[in-house]
């Protein structure tokens, strides 16, 4: 808890991120557990089944978790807080319990906490509370620490009741295009003059980073472009893992241009498609790259067949593609489409219903991973 709180008063993001276990450690945790019990075993071949829970706990990949703490800190100077001169008072943790989705971390993080942090701005002489989860105790050491809100209280409760108001004002800024001060000022979560003007600071800044939360991969500011083209290809890597690929051509409509592509794809039994990155170089090579990014492809396309290779960017595990275009019904085309304008696909970074977030696909990829170690 003190080194959660030294990294927000000095404002140390770099000590932040290294707070959380990073993907690879967890990994090997699943692979290589000592625990051979039976129980184990099935538990952590759940998590084999299902690697992508590990990765929201690692910030390079869930980009939410350091997206929170720089808004912790602007949300707590807007506040009126002094980050320099904070002090702990205390702290009320409890114990977070791992939900269905969640099954056989427990044998990786068997504790795992989430409360309150109450602190003290010994220069402005007002106590603060911080929202905190996912502090996890592994192999006997304590790592994480999410730090979620910040608000002016002293108690639970208070701070309960000002979270309230401050959802109900997020639900009306959402409702209303148009935002006043007297209507900010009619929330009521200050008793001075100046509290009142440290939340109109508060709130924008607040619903800013909202939206950029829920919305991180949309830019407003870019005219939409116009789909010109799209491909579909089935193929193997390595010859027998199954693969489908779905590429959309795109212009600018101010423009003749082409000037970019955008895509999605799914191998072995994954059941959600994942988004890529899509570049085309001089060379006339294809790069495609996982918004994780968690694996790449470098293809060339000759007589409508793509042939390259896929490379895991963690392990360096490789594997020979080709892919060669066919055909696809309209109505799956529709489908990918609205997959890829809706935000649908696959994403570490995101929950979805029914495990969606958990990539079943990459099962055969990781069972040459494990072969591989194992022969190490």
């Amino acid at each position: 808890m003190n080194n959660v709180l030294g990294c927000l008063a000095n404002k140390d993001s770099t000590g932040y991120f290294f707070l959380f276990p990073p993907f690879d450690t967890l990994w090997s945790f699943v692979i290589h557990n000592p625990d051979r019990s039976p129980e184990t075993v099935a538990a952590l071949n759940s998590l084999k089944e299902r690697p992508r829970i590990l990765l929201q706990f690692d910030p390079t990949y869930n980009r939410n978790i350091m997206g929170r703490f720089f808004y912790v800190l602007k949300k707590g100077e807007d506040s009126g807080i002094h980050w320099k001169d904070i002090a702990m008072e205390r702290y009320e943790l409890y114990q977070q319990e791992p939900g269905q989705s969640m099954k056989g971390y427990e044998k990786i993080a068997p504790e795992r906490f989430k409360g309150y942090i109450f602190v003290k701005d010994m220069l402005g002489h007002v106590t603060y509370c911080i929202t905190i989860q996912e502090i996890q105790k592994i192999s006997g050491y304590f790592f994480g620490g999410q730090v979620l809100n910040i608000l002016e209280a002293s108690s639970v409760d208070q701070f309960l009741k000002k979270e309230d108001d401050e959802r109900k004002y997020f639900d009306w800024l959402a409702k209303n295009s148009k935002t006043d001060s007297a209507s900010i000022d009619s929330i009521g979560r200050a008793t001075s003059d100046s509290a009142k003007a440290r939340n109109d600071s508060m709130m924008k800044a607040a619903s800013l980073l909202r939206d950029s939360i829920i919305n991180d991969d949309d830019n407003s500011d870019n005219v939409r472009k116009e789909v010109i083209n799209r491909k579909f290809y089935t193929g193997k890597f390595d010859n027998e893992i199954s693969v489908e690929l779905y590429v959309r051509y795109m212009k600018d409509p101010k423009s003749a241009k082409q000037v970019a592509y955008d895509g999605l794809y799914k191998f072995g039994d994954q059941k959600d498609y994942v988004k890529l990155i899509i570049t085309k170089n001089a060379d006339g090579k294809w790069e495609m790259e996982d918004e994780l990014p968690l694996g790449s492809m470098e293809l060339v396309l000759k007589n409508k067949v793509y042939t390259g290779s896929w490379l895991n960017n963690g392990s360096q595990t490789g594997y020979d593609v080709l892919l060669s275009e066919t055909g696809i019904p309209e109505s799956k085309m529709e489908r990918l489409d609205k997959i890829l304008e809706k935000g649908l696909s696959g994403r570490a970074d995101e929950d979805s219903d029914d495990d969606k977030d958990i990539d079943n696909g990459r099962k055969a990829a990781r069972r040459k991973r494990q072969r591989d170690d194992d022969d190490e």
